[in-house]
C-alpha cells in the first residue's frame, strides 16, 4: 500500500521578505531551506484526499488530519515529530488507523551574505508505530537536499533532491525531486506553481504538479490551500490546512 509523507503534505515557507519567508508555511511538495528561528515552535494541520488510479482500480485515501510539530532548537537546526489518521480505500479492502509516525530534523548549510539563497538537510524516520492496513511495518527514512533563492522582492525558487525509502513493497528506495516558484500577491497573501515526482524504484518516473494560495491574518495564524494533479498517472488531491506559530522570529546569522 502506498504511503506519502507528511512532509509532501505539509511543507515549508512561502514568500519573501529580507532573505526570510514572511510565510509561516507553503502546502507544497517541496520542502523549503528555512529553518525555524531558536524557540520557535509552529503546529501545522491539514486535511488531505486523494484519489490514485485508473477508475477500476482506484484508490481513495483521506488523511483526517495531519499534524506536524516543528521546534528551532537554535545553531541552524531544527526538530519536528509529524503523525496523522488515515482512510484507504480501493475496491477490496477500507481501513483507517494511525500512521507510521514521523521523527526528523532539518539542518541549515549555508547562507548567503545577501540573504538571497540557503541550502539545507533534512532527514526524517519512519517508526513502525501505525495500525495494521496503514503501518510500512518497517523503518523508513527520507533525507533531501534543499535549495532556496530568491529571484526578486515577490518571487522566489526552491527546489529539493534527495533519496526516500519507507514504503512497505519497496525494495530500492525511490529519488525523489520537486521544484516550486512562489509569488508574494501582498503583505498577507502569496501563490505557488510547482512540480514534482520520483523515480520509483530508480526505474519508473512518476512526475505531477501542483498549485496553491496562503493567507496570513496575523503574524502566527495562517490558512492554506492546495490541489494537484497527475503528469503521467492518475492522481488527483486537495487540502486544506493551518499553521500556528509560537515565539518571535529572530534571524540567527
Amino acid at each position: 500500500m502506498k504511503k506519502f509523507t507528511i512532509t509532501i503534505m505539509l511543507l515549508s515557507m512561502f514568500g519573501m521578505l529580507s532573505g526570510q519567508s514572511i510565510f509561516l508555511n507553503r502546502p507544497s511538495r517541496t520542502e523549503s531551506a528555512i529553518v525555524l528561528e531558536k524557540g520557535v515552535f509552529q503546529f501545522e494541520s491539514a486535511f488531505e484526499t486523494e484519489l490514485a488510479g485508473e477508475a477500476s482500480e482506484r484508490e481513495k485515501e483521506l488523511l483526517l488530519p495531519g499534524i506536524k510539530l516543528r521546534y528551532g532548537l537554535g545553531w541552524g537546526i531544527e526538530l519536528r515529530v509529524a503523525n496523522q489518521y488515515e482512510t484507504f480505500r480501493d475496491k477490496l479492502v477500507s481501513v483507517s488507523g494511525l500512521a507510521d509516525i514521523d521523527i526528523g530534523a532539518k539542518v541549515k548549510l549555508f547562507k548567503g551574505n545577501d540573504e538571497k539563497s540557503e541550502v539545507a538537510l533534512i532527514s526524517h524516520f519512519f517508526l513502525p508505530t501505525g495500525n495494521n492496513g496503514i503501518s510500512n511495518e518497517r523503518v523508513g527514512n527520507e533525507t533531501l537536499v534543499l535549495v532556496w533563492h530568491e529571484l526578486n522582492e515577490r518571487i522566489g525558487i526552491e527546489y529539493n533532491i534527495g533519496y526516500s525509502n519507507f514504503e512497505i513493497d519497496s525494495e530500492k528506495g525511490n529519488l525523489v525531486y520537486s521544484l516550486v516558484s512562489d509569488y508574494e500577491i501582498g503583505d498577507k497573501s502569496g501563490v505557488f506553481v510547482e512540480t514534482y515526482g520520483e523515480l520509483v524504484e530508480f526505474e519508473e518516473l512518476e512526475a505531477s504538479i501542483d498549485f496553491g494560495l496562503a493567507y496570513q491574518f496575523n503574524d502566527n495564524l495562517e490558512f492554506e490551500l492546495a490541489a494537484g494533479t497527475g503528469i503521467n498517472h492518475k492522481m488527483l488531491f486537495a487540502l486544506i490546512g493551518l499553521t500556528w506559530r509560537i515565539g518571535e522570529r529572530k534571524d540567527e546569522y
